[in-house]
């Protein structure tokens, strides 16, 4: 394994050459690596628990390095959701060039209504984004959908592009890195594993220049008993500060 590094646009980053880990160099970053005894509720996120007989809530696993956050519907039938955001702060703007990058596994597949998604978002909406093509207004997101199928959603209310195929299935035993680069409002790209996916596809937000948006990882599903586990190692999101 070696640390490379080079410029894209207006960022310098530098990733692990096997994994494809990005080590930004930016202005402005959060980063989270899931490495407490509970998640960070007072500043960084809002977590999302819906359920009333069976158990959605979002949860870490481990103390210490190499903490992973765990959101998981289990087979109770009913509307459930469990994930975190960033609480309505929407501080990563489109035309600051944000880039979003979570390493995760789908420990227990999608299957029946139950969805994954994750990336970038407007204001929460409570979802299903491919079932009903709900959750928020705006949003650039990954998402697997009953499968480990993974999928491309993306919306700028005016411009929606759903569940483009990337090609990629994931297995449960699959740790994947997933990266949304919006350094070009007008051409987002979006990469699994440190390769381009969905290339033959223009994603395009730029309906409102100086959107802003907020991290969002949500498994949700609307009733039925449909599984799904998503970990969760890090998640970072970066961009221009002005």
């Amino acid at each position: 394994m070696a640390l490379r590094g080079k410029w894209h646009t207006k960022f310098l980053r530098f990733f692990e050459s096997t994994t494809q880990e990005s080590i930004p160099v930016a202005p402005y970053m959060i980063y989270d690596d899931f490495d407490g005894k509970a998640i960070e509720t007072t500043v960084r996120w809002t977590t999302k628990d819906t359920s009333v007989a069976g158990d959605a809530a979002p949860a870490l696993t481990a103390d210490g390095d190499n903490g992973i956050l765990r959101l998981t519907l289990d087979a109770t039938n009913e509307k459930q959701e469990s994930g975190i955001y960033g609480g309505d702060n929407r501080t990563f703007k489109l035309d600051h060039g944000p880039n979003f990058e979570i390493r995760c596994n789908p420990a227990v597949l999608a299957t029946g209504q139950s969805e994954m998604y994750f990336g970038l978002a407007g204001d929460y909406v409570e979802g299903p984004i491919a079932e009903a093509d709900a959750g928020p207004a705006e949003h650039l997101f990954f998402c697997m959908d009953g499968s480990g199928a993974v999928k491309i959603f993306t919306d700028d209310g005016t411009t929606d592009n759903d569940a483009v195929a990337t090609g990629v299935t994931l297995v449960n035993t699959d740790w994947a890195i997933f990266r949304i680069d919006a350094t070009d409002p007008t051409n987002i790209l979006f990469y699994i594993n440190g390769s381009r996916v969905a290339s033959a596809t223009t994603f395009s937000a730029n309906a409102t220049p100086t959107l802003a948006l907020q991290p969002f990882i949500i498994c949700h599903k609307e009733t039925g008993t449909g599984l799904g586990t998503l970990d969760v190692d890090y998640v970072r999101v970066w961009s221009d500060r002005a």
